[in-house]
């Protein structure tokens, strides 16, 4: 096709559309070439819309999103123009496969909602809706779950009952069609919302919310407001059941955000959640190895491609989350060493330099303050912290986002130079460069390369550290 890319087997058929398995001559790298069905591109306003859902996919770059990377337009032996996607080719099964064995765990079905969840809030915020969230439209890879078809969604065809009616292109699977799609109006995030809380149900239950398997069926139970049974799974958190639900709501107003069920859904640990020895923090707490970071790997046993061309990335095990942990760790040590070579104190840094309870000598070099008239803090202020404890919280805060895969590696270094920037120079600069962590944590949420709820976590520490807590250094 265009003396570029070379179908090789098709690897999946519709009654819109077909997948085929092909490569990309040019830049050397398998891809999946997804081709409108050839009675339906006969239609030129169908396959504007398309183009247009194409480019608004293009823009979108997620590691829960199947990539789109080229569109075209293919001629026949017959003279039909046949629209085609060219799209990140994914290895994996596909969700409604997988269902058809049973309901998932439902943590493993929050998990997968979770990662739904995320790639749908970042498509909202660029103006896309997705239209057709189902299970056939999920990959489970080795690396999570891949939401498919942004650009060329399942297309409602002639049974539609608003077929013809309202003067646009209706995408949509009956049994997660939301009821104010019925009726002609402009896209709306909510849908998907609602599409994806039909997603969770059938995922935790092995069956849809509402008895819907045709359009008529849809028609009827939304006109009569059938409501949807409650859930009962052993385990499931009552507020995420409650939350499922909510999504379900008739009124679209009612329903949660994309943003808001990534939040939480991904905020819910897992039903055996692993454990991990690393070094105690001064605080207290302990690194925690999450869920594997998002990536792809091909695995068809295809012939080698250019290094270049092919990348690939090892699924990180519990082993990898745990060094990262640690790393973070390590930096946050290092930082506070650093700090502590400024004022003149001995800094430990041999294998048995854990940070423990302070020792007499070192409670001896504070002396307790003299007591004071003024009132204890409210629970509702904010506790000042220190640099020390700034560092210590925030590498961890890190590392545990980046093992549950909320961050990329790339980010997450760049995070951690600016935290020991924080402990170099003069003390009187310190204050910059706070303001610097915060604005490098901002760029990096413009950039969706952090969630907005983790950079709100690292706001928080950043708006309680004093840079004079703690200090003896003039």
């Amino acid at each position: 096709m265009h003396d570029r890319y070379v179908l090789h087997e098709r690897i999946g058929l519709g009654g819109m559309s077909e997948v085929w398995r092909a490569d990309d001559e040019v830049l050397g790298r398998p891809v999946a070439v997804k081709a409108l069905a050839a009675p339906l591109a006969t239609d030129p306003h169908l396959r504007a819309t398309i183009q247009r859902e194409a480019r608004a996919a293009a823009r979108l770059t997620h590691p829960h999103v199947t990539h789109v990377y080229d569109y075209g337009e293919a001629t026949l032996p017959g003279g039909e123009v046949v629209p085609y996607l060219v799209m990140e080719l994914v290895d994996g099964r596909n969700l409604a496969d997988r269902l058809a064995e049973g309901p998932l765990p439902w943590a493993e079905a929050v998990r997968v909602g979770g990662q739904v969840a995320a790639a749908l809030a970042a498509a909202h915020r660029i103006g896309v809706v997705h239209h057709d969230i189902k299970p056939g439209n999920v990959m489970l890879t080795e690396t999570g779950a891949k939401v498919l078809d942004f650009g060329i969604a399942a297309l409602a065809g002639p049974h539609h009952p608003l077929a013809g009616q309202t003067g646009e292109v209706l995408m949509g699977t009956p049994a997660y069609f939301a009821p104010e799609r019925l009726t002609a109006g402009p896209p709306d995030p909510a849908s998907d919302v609602y599409a994806l809380g039909a997603l969770l149900y059938r995922t935790l239950t092995g069956r849809a919310p509402l008895p819907v398997q045709t359009w008529e069926d849809a028609l009827e139970v939304h006109r009569r407001r059938t409501p949807v049974p409650p859930l009962r799974i052993p385990g499931l958190p009552a507020d995420i059941a409650d939350l499922v639900l909510a999504c379900l709501a008739t009124d679209p107003a009612r329903r949660p955000r994309a943003a808001q069920l990534a939040t939480r859904l991904s905020a819910v640990p897992p039903a055996d959640p692993p454990t991990a020895v690393v070094p105690p923090l001064p605080t207290g707490r302990a690194a925690v190895a999450g869920a594997q970071a998002p990536t792809l790997v091909d695995r068809r046993p295809a012939a080698p491609q250019p290094a270049a061309a092919t990348p690939r990335r090892r699924s990180r095990s519990p082993l990898v989350a745990i060094t990262a942990a640690g790393l973070a760790l390590l930096v946050a040590l290092g930082a506070m060493a650093v700090l502590d070579d400024e004022r003149g104190t001995p800094s430990a840094t041999g294998p048995s330099a854990t940070p423990s309870a302070p020792s007499p000598s070192a409670t001896s070099e504070s002396p307790t303050p003299p007591p004071t008239s003024a009132p204890p803090p409210t629970t509702d202020a904010p506790v000042a912290i220190s640099l020390r404890e700034l560092a210590t919280e925030f590498a961890a805060l890190l590392a545990q986002a980046q093992a549950q895969g909320q961050i990329d590696r790339r980010t997450a270094e760049d995070l951690r130079d600016e935290l020991a920037d924080l402990f170099r120079g003069k003390p009187k600069d310190r204050t910059k460069r706070v303001e610097d962590l915060r604005k490098r944590i901002g760029e990096a949420v413009e950039r969706d390369r952090l969630s907005p709820d983790l950079a709100d976590r690292f706001d928080d520490l950043l708006d309680r550290v004093d840079v004079g807590v703690g200090r003896d250094d003039g």
